[in-house]
């Protein structure tokens, strides 16, 4: 049986810093965790500080393009300082393995999903209206 987190947990009390080491760099139960709660978790954690889907998306481009060094050396990764501070912590802690061209792809593709689900919120939330 699976524990299910609620989204209160996952707004607040998630650590997506230590799923993301994790995650990148153990396939199996630690990635799907990451592409799964810890992706929703990040979600609601960047839409809390009002980072939009562009934006995440955008650096997922970044990184795919760039690697890991680069998105670290990036002034602003998104605005606002709070912002850039989580958006940060996520870069040390997907680079916290060195540079690895498929760890990279891994994460752009974890900020991509990240950005499709405040897009999938959003629009729930305008059906709804």
């Amino acid at each position: 049986m699976t524990n299910v987190l609620p989204d209160a947990e996952l707004m607040t009390g998630y650590d997506v810093e230590a799923a993301l080491t994790r995650g990148l760099l153990i396939d199996g139960t630690p990635r799907r965790v990451l592409f799964g709660e810890a992706a929703i978790a990040a979600s609601y954690q960047a839409e809390a500080l009002h980072i939009g889907p562009y934006p995440l998306g955008f650096l997922a481009q970044y990184v795919r393009a760039g690697g890991f060094a680069a998105a670290l050396d990036l002034p602003e990764p998104v605005i606002g300082r709070e912002a850039g501070e989580l958006v940060r912590g996520w870069l040390r802690a997907a680079a916290a393995g060195g540079a690895d061209l498929r760890r990279e792809v891994l994460f752009a593709r974890w900020l991509a999903e990240v950005a499709l689900l405040i897009s999938m919120r959003r629009e729930a939330r305008q059906e709804g209206d």
